[in-house]
């Protein structure tokens, strides 16, 4: 979910900068605006940056307060800066009481405001397969008091057991990249490999009476063998789904196959557009999706997330 920031700040409307965010139902409670909070942050973000190395000799209780900052700052510029229109989706979707899926959580950017959303008598269950993010997470967890939030430390497929993710590698040993599909490496050090547990999501929800009003997935590529392992939830329950699909991912695959299996359910697809969501009908890869020199998923026309009800 993961992109350049956009230029639209909510789907299907424009609205300036720094001025106030609609309303997203009768539970909702207008907050400040991110230029407000982002004043504040970033000039105490630097600070934990520079101190990090020597976070032995600082108090427990600045090195906790700073660690709340970074992850609300993240949380406020997903909102705001790199994914407007889909924390919009999420926000005017769920309800107080939801039950919400988030798969591939990463840094919790979108966890923040779909356990907020859901409320207290709601719960979200956040899957990260990837270690070091999985014990970031649970700090932050117990930091926020995030008691509507159930983390699990593993991935979705289409079978339970193990596999192996494949981490990009990184200083900080993790990767927004990370995947569970197969990778081609031209070099043996370009990945970190771990064994990881997986399940479905039938085995996971559908077995167990659990029944997801959203699911948001984010699994790099694993988007067709995810939704095989949950074919019974997507008939029994029909949960709105907001997801990341992209051919680059796919290796050599293609997004119209995950799309199909999703429209042979009866859902209906939208993809988002700078920032306001089109017909699926209208999405041509060769244009939303072309892959260019460069970093071409940061351009102005890539599109990369898709909604399906």
């Amino acid at each position: 979910m993961r992109r350049a920031p956009g230029r639209t700040l909510h789907a299907g409307c424009s609205i300036a900068r720094g001025s106030k965010p609609p309303r997203y139902g009768a539970a909702w409670h207008p907050l400040p605006s991110l230029p407000q909070q982002a004043h504040k942050f970033t000039k105490i973000l630097p600070v934990a940056r520079i101190f990090q190395p020597a976070s032995c000799i600082l108090p427990p209780q600045f090195i906790t307060m700073l660690s709340r900052l970074s992850y609300l700052y993240r949380a406020w510029r997903y909102r705001f800066r790199v994914d407007p229109a889909e924390i919009h989706y999420l926000l005017s979707t769920l309800r107080p009481g939801d039950t919400a899926v988030d798969i591939g959580c990463h840094k919790g950017g979108y966890l923040y405001w779909m356990r907020r959303r859901v409320g207290l008598h709601g719960r979200v269950y956040a899957f990260e397969p990837q270690p070091r993010l999985f014990e970031y997470l649970t700090v932050i967890q117990k930091q926020l008091n995030f008691n509507n939030v159930q983390l699990e430390n593993m991935g979705l497929s289409s079978q339970t057991g193990s596999m192996t993710l494949h981490i990009p590698a990184s200083s900080s040993g993790t990767s927004p990249g990370a995947t569970l599909n197969a990778v081609t490496e031209s070099n043996p050090t370009d990945f970190h490999h771990h064994t990881v547990q997986v399940s479905t999501l039938d085995a996971y929800f559908h077995a167990q009476g659990i029944r997801p009003a959203l699911l948001k997935i984010d699994v790099e590529g694993h988007e067709w063998e995810l939704l095989k392992g949950g074919q019974a939830l997507l008939e029994a329950c029909r949960p709105r789904i907001l997801m990341e699909c992209e051919n680059r991912h796919l290796g050599g695959g293609d997004v119209q196959d995950v799309f199909r299996f999703l429209l042979d359910l009866g859902y209906a697809g939208r993809f988002i557009h700078k920032g306001k969501l089109r017909p699926l009908a209208e999405f041509d890869a060769a244009i939303h999706q072309h892959q260019g020199p460069g970093r071409f998923w940061e351009a102005p026309d890539y599109v990369n997330n898709f909604v399906f009800e």
